[in-house]
């Protein structure tokens, strides 16, 4: 019986060989395109899953008036021995922090190999058994257990010491201003899989920081607190006891700030949670977006729905062309269930084809996409794919297949053999209904692709209020000794000789990066009202070379003595302390925040507000101070060259000599500064280029089922063809006869999905500090865009049936 059916069903595609082209390649496109956006959203939502779901993160949240005024990812280092010690619930706790609170980006040296490393952490104990490292060397229990011991990781093992063991070795960790110290290998572990929220090349043991009295402190909120609790509890009965802890250590403290109308929370993260959810000030590494994997769902489930309704509309104008031999199978006594399973097999082999096709082009098409529109190397064709691709092809099968098998069984076989049916089956409305949604879904899909690329092409273009262009930046010296000012000093005027070099200014973060060194500050009328800042410290040379301009006041003059106790504030740091007018900050006095003392600070300039970051995050209050006179090793320190002239590569080279002669002992790491920057967007612009890759190949399949419906729909009508033309009707009265009923669907279509795509893509531009605004001219173009892929892809079908020769259209039956 089976095998029947499958023949039957492999005869009718071969006999019906446009319709079998049509339905098998929207379909292949539909489900290669589908499972490849499937594959990247499964990936996304994969982020630590292959860690406990009893582990959580604690955050930071400041509330004034129960409206939330800060948040963060940091908190401070006493919080997780209090929740081990207070919190019965509470298993594990650990804390985690990165170098950045303690020194730059500092170098790692064995023998004659120095690399300098960014991805160093400081880790409790309990840190590797609670994220289950999976240890080559050593043991996860006891490998933090003592001071200045490591763990590193396999990759790093093998750039350090070859082939041979790690365990046991000494390195020399190179610490800028803080010196050197000598740190033991005592483990090694896998590398960390890509999806996860952080990833650690070494992770030293807690007490190598070597600070006094950190279990204790409620303050220095650089660090990540991580607990994990009781299997199978809920959150929010560790939560609940949180507020208890606070007032229990905090006492005085909390009530004073409760009086006050402050309110401090730390709340529970699930660890899987973040790298969708978690959009925190002090985030370890970038993280994804929610938001963004849910309108990639949306554009997959659109493409299918689109594919899937072409086959129903198919099937169901196919049918009139079959309805005598379904008529003399149903006269013949075949039930109604043997043609609706005979129609099931018909759509279970196009579907199954159909995934044929789709497993071979996704094989040949993920390497390339990989390259072309960024798709992360670990996704891939795996039991993940397999199970997408069956669910795409039993709800291909039974969704697009069993409306049309239910509905050409249900029909009188006497009106079939007498063709009664055929014109009502070409409008019935359930057709109509079918090809305005496909057009609804293409005209948002079009409307989103418009928005999408006109955010990215702003953020890129938008004015950010500084030049970056040109602009090299070496990471700055970690291995120093005492002559590291004086030879600072040689090497900032050994610049001013180098050929291209136009101007050499040093920082402590640069534009591109979070700045994590941040005090209060107020006004000396009135230092209990504060205004938190971050700090940037800079020489005399720093804005002239990046191209900032003053909103008042002026720039260090130069870099003496007599400019220690001035700062420079932007725009938004003066309104923040009530300054509206930029220059009525400039000569005023300001109080510094530091440790319960307060240092006055002489507001010399306002510069102009520029975009530290991306345009997803607003401008922040910040304040520029000269390094020369701050002891600051964890604000870091850059290198920047201004390079004018074509030949870059030559001045780099130069750069790199004179840092060599000057700086033999440490790394030469260099970047451009617009690429460092742009590298804020890299998740934008994939999400850009994958939405706007399979929108185009959802519309194109939308305009496929409408060229295949239309070629149907003019063999029912070709007799009425010919009677018209020999009527005298003219070929383009013809073409619009033939078409005015689709057009009238696709403009319904626009007017429901204008609303449609404004609600959406609201959603989405609603992550963007800056964003573009919807504009008619968004809709005209989504309105022409759609209404002109529609004319054409009907026209063509319909111009060549409109030339048919009206003797051929007569003698049809």
């Amino acid at each position: 019986m089976i095998f029947t059916l499958l023949k039957l069903s492999l005869r009718k595609l071969w006999n019906e060989k446009s319709f079998s082209f049509l339905s098998i390649a929207g379909l292949s496109l539909a489900v290669v395109s589908a499972t490849i956006i499937l594959l990247y959203v499964s990936y996304e939502r994969s982020y630590d899953d292959f860690r406990s779901s009893d582990i959580y993160r604690l955050s930071y949240h400041g509330f004034e008036h129960n409206v939330e005024t800060g948040s963060s990812a940091q908190t401070v280092p006493a919080l997780a021995p209090a929740l081990k010690n207070d919190i019965p619930e509470v298993t594990a706790s650990v804390r985690l922090v990165h170098t950045g609170p303690f020194m730059a980006d500092p170098v790692m040296e064995y023998n004659d190999k120095k690399f300098r490393e960014s991805k160093i952490y400081y880790a409790d104990p309990e840190f590797l058994s609670m994220f289950a490292y999976t240890m080559i060397e050593g043991s996860a229990t006891s490998a933090l257990a003592q001071q200045d011991h490591a763990v590193i990781s396999k990759s790093v093992a093998k750039k350090y010491f070859g082939n041979d063991l790690a365990t046991g070795k000494t390195l020399t960790f190179h610490r800028g201003e803080r010196g050197s110290q000598q740190i033991t290998i005592a483990g090694v572990f896998e590398d960390i899989p890509l999806n996860s929220h952080f990833h650690t090349d070494f992770v030293l043991s807690f007490s190598s920081i070597g600070a006094n009295n950190i279990d204790s402190d409620w303050d220095w909120g650089n660090f990540y607190t991580y607990i994990q609790v009781q299997p199978g509890l809920q959150p929010e009965a560790v939560q609940s006891k949180i507020p208890g802890l606070l007032h229990k250590h905090l006492g005085k403290y909390m009530s004073d700030i409760e009086a006050k109308g402050y309110r401090v929370e730390f709340q529970l993260q699930p660890v899987q949670s973040i790298h969708l959810n978690s959009k925190l000030w002090g985030e370890l590494e970038v993280n994804g977006d929610a938001t963004t994997v849910e309108f990639l769902q949306i554009v997959a489930l659109f493409i299918l729905l689109i594919a899937w309704i072409n086959y129903i509309n198919f099937s169901i104008a196919r049918s009139t062309e079959n309805s005598k031999e379904i008529s003399i199978r149903k006269i013949n006594g075949a039930s109604r269930a043997q043609l609706i399973g005979q129609l099931l097999t018909d759509a279970a082999v196009v579907n199954f084809i159909a995934i044929i096709i789709s497993v071979a082009c996704i094989q040949i098409t993920l390497p390339i996409l990989k390259v072309l529109i960024d798709l992360p190397a670990d996704v891939s064709l795996g039991w993940q794919g397999a199970v997408i691709l069956i669910t795409i092809y039993l709800a291909g099968t039974l969704g697009a297949g069993l409306y049309p098998a239910f509905f050409i069984s249900s029909l009188n076989p006497v009106s079939l053999l007498k063709s009664k049916v055929s014109r009502s089956l070409a409008s019935v409305n359930l057709n109509k209904a079918l090809i305005i949604f496909q057009f609804t879904a293409s005209v948002v899909l079009i409307i989103g692709t418009i928005t999408v690329y006109q955010q990215l092409t702003f953020m890129r273009n938008q004015e950010l209020g500084m030049d970056l262009e040109q602009t090299l930046i070496v990471k700055g010296p970690s291995v120093k000794d005492s002559t590291y000012k004086a030879t600072r000093s040689s090497f900032a005027i050994e610049t001013k000789r180098l050929p291209g070099v136009v101007s050499f200014a040093i920082a402590s973060s640069i534009p591109g990066d979070e700045v994590h060194w941040g005090r209060s500050f107020s006004r000396k009328d009135s230092p209990e009202n504060s205004v938190g800042c971050a700090i940037v410290a800079i020489d005399e040379n720093f804005f002239p070379l990046l191209g900032a301009t003053f909103a008042s006041g002026k720039n260090y003059p130069d870099g003496t003595t007599v400019w220690q106790d001035a700062i420079i504030m932007n725009e938004t740091a003066a309104k923040a302390l009530g300054y509206s007018n930029p220059a009525d900050i400039v000569d005023q006095t300001i109080l510094w925040n530091e440790n319960e003392r307060q240092f006055p600070k002489k507001v010399i300039g306002v510069i102009k507000d520029f975009n530290q970051q991306s345009l997803r995050s607003k401008i922040e209050p910040f304040v520029f101070t000269l390094k020369e006179y701050i002891f600051a090793p964890w604000a870091g320190e850059f290198y920047a060259f201004k390079i004018q002239g074509k030949n870059i590569a030559e001045s780099v080279q130069n750069i790199q000599h004179l840092w060599a002669t000057l700086y033999p002992q440490n790394p030469f790491d260099y970047f451009f500064l617009d690429q460092h920057y742009n590298a804020q967007y890299k998740n934008d612009d994939r999400f850009g280029k994958v939405f706007i890759v399979f929108s185009g190949l959802a519309i194109f399949i939308a305009s496929l089922g409408l060229f295949g419906l239309t070629a149907y729909m003019t063999v029912l009508r070709t007799k009425e063809i010919g009677v018209r033309k020999v009527l005298g009707s003219s070929t383009f009265q013809l073409v619009y006869l033939l078409s005015a009923n689709y057009l009238k669907l696709v403009l319904i279509a626009f007017v429901i999905a204008c609303p449609l795509g404004i609600l959406l893509m609201n959603e989405w531009l609603a992550q963007f500090a800056y964003r573009i605004s919807f504009n008619a001219w968004i809709f005209i173009l989504a309105g022409v865009l759609s209404f002109t892929i529609a004319c054409l892809t009907v026209a063509v079908k319909s111009w060549h049936s409109a030339n048919i020769d009206p003797a051929r259209a007569l003698k049809y039956e």
